[in-house]
């Protein structure tokens, strides 16, 4: 369905382009330093969008080639699990009745990685990047002993208009993937995004 929360915020961004600029850029999710996260940017919680970030678009479980290598060794060495969040606007969305995907995804996961946990993914109303405060609620209820700041989340996913957006308006860490599993070069949104970033942010 249509992303009225991302569309409502163009004229914010022909005003402010700068609103499109990731803090940090990687290839893919296998990249990501998340130590240097922790230790340099200060980051205590993860946010993760889930098609092309870690997951091949559609599927219904984490990337393997992600899970058995900086899933594990990276992001789960750095980060408890209930300081991470999948925020999908597909999964977890108004365009998933009974959020049927979020537990499919769920069991997937505790089966793929062999463990009890659920993993931890958002159910909202408003799409990316309208959900701000689900996150923070999110984080606060699950880490009440601490204040959540926005400055200690990172946001990482493969859209500029939608992840990356998100996190600047949160005045969060914004961690863009140019490749992700499996970039759609045919897809003309994701054409426009590439050609954006080229042009104003790439080095």
């Amino acid at each position: 369905m249509i992303n009225f929360s991302s569309i409502a915020n163009i004229p914010r961004i022909i005003f402010n382009p700068k609103l499109l600029q990731p803090s940090l850029t990687y290839q893919n999710f296998n990249e990501i330093n998340f130590e240097l996260l922790k230790t340099k940017h200060s980051i205590k919680y993860i946010v993760l969008d889930k098609d092309n970030c870690i997951s091949a678009d559609k599927s219904s479980r984490v990337y393997p080639l992600y899970l058995q290598n900086n899933w594990n060794n990276g992001l789960l060495k750095h980060f408890p699990l209930k300081n991470i969040l999948i925020v999908s606007n597909s999964m977890g969305s108004s365009d998933d009745p009974g959020f049927a995907q979020v537990h499919q995804f769920q069991k997937n996961y505790q089966q793929d990685a062999n463990i009890s946990a659920v993993l931890p993914i958002l159910e909202h109303n408003y799409k990316k990047p309208g959900c701000q405060a689900s996150i923070i609620d999110h984080f606060q209820k699950t880490d009440p002993e601490n204040t959540v700041k926005p400055e200690n989340i990172a946001v990482i996913g493969d859209r500029l208009f939608t992840d990356i957006l998100m996190a600047n308006q949160m005045k969060s860490l914004g961690v863009y993937l140019q490749q992700g599993v499996a970039l759609k070069k045919s897809s003309p949104w994701i054409m426009l995004e590439q050609g954006i970033y080229k042009c104003f942010f790439s080095n």
